[in-house]
């Protein structure tokens, strides 16, 4: 039998709640008062057993606790005191844990948090039918806060890239909304470099020199140097038609955020009829 002694009752009966969902054997269990007591009938506790729970363990610290102290983490050591950012950061740091952030820079070298949680608990289950929780937290999870505190460190450098690169995209929405527009429509297409024509079809040439447009952007505090992007800005179109096979590629969503609604994809396929 394992028995474990929590704060509360309620833990008691969260962690006793993690188990039955996972574990089908037949269990014997018992709450009292603060205390879970869980074990197989008849039989002694095997270490597949022991595994198991060990997983169970896991699991029901960062189901239980993770995001509390993510965000105490967040508030305290760092000192982000706004609601607002603390959630921000906080998605970052799920996002992570859920795979959707595989580019961020040092990310390779951080350690899983399951396997921190793992290492700290698996000799006490080896050599231990019964432990206090607040022991195991206070003793036993320093190692795991540190590398959560590590993984806020990265979600806080990519909060301030996004801030940054939205901050960028809120400019440059200015300046389109600011410039007469030079074309109505402009057809784009994404090749090497990118082609653009006018609403008749017709190549435009000479698209840098079009207008002084560049020296123009250090008075509202952007440093570029010439691209398609800045390039379209300096048109102004009311209509963008891309036809490319990359929607998803950063400088396409790029295009998206700064011209919103004025920007349409299309397969690179359908521009036969442009790209005469």
């Amino acid at each position: 039998m394992i028995s474990v002694t929590f704060k509360s009752r309620h833990e008691a009966v969260s962690l006793n709640t993690h188990i039955a969902e996972v574990i089908k054997e037949p269990l014997h269990f018992q709450i009292h008062k603060e205390t879970l007591t869980i074990g197989l009938e008849d039989e002694p506790l095997s270490v597949d057993f022991r595994t198991k729970f060990i997983g169970i363990f896991v699991d029901f610290i960062i189901d239980t606790y993770e995001e509390k102290w993510l965000l105490d983490i967040i508030s305290s050591t760092f000192y982000f005191k706004d609601k607002h950012d603390q959630e921000e950061i906080l998605e970052i740091v799920q996002a992570i844990f859920d795979g959707e952030k595989t580019d961020l820079p040092r990310l390779d070298i951080l350690p899983s948090r399951r396997n921190v949680i793992k290492e700290a608990v698996r000799d006490i289950f080896e050599d231990r039918t019964s432990l206090s929780f607040q022991s195991v937290i206070r003793f036993r999870l320093n190692k795991y806060r540190t590398c959560l505190q590590k993984y806020v460190e990265l979600a806080i450098d990519e909060y301030k890239l996004q801030q940054e690169y939205q901050a960028f995209i809120d400019k440059l929405r200015r300046i389109v909304k600011a410039y007469r527009p030079l074309h109505h429509t402009i057809y784009v297409i994404d090749d090497h470099p990118f082609k653009l024509f006018d609403k008749n079809h017709n190549y435009i040439k000479n698209v840098h020199s079009i207008r002084s447009f560049y020296p123009l952007l250090k008075q509202w505090g952007i440093e570029a140097e010439p691209s398609i992007l800045l390039t379209l800005i300096g048109l102004a179109p009311k209509n963008i038609f891309v036809y490319t096979d990359r929607p998803d590629n950063g400088m396409m969503q790029t295009l998206q955020n700064v011209f919103e609604e004025r920007v349409t994809f299309l397969p690179k396929s359908t521009a036969v009829t442009i790209n005469k």
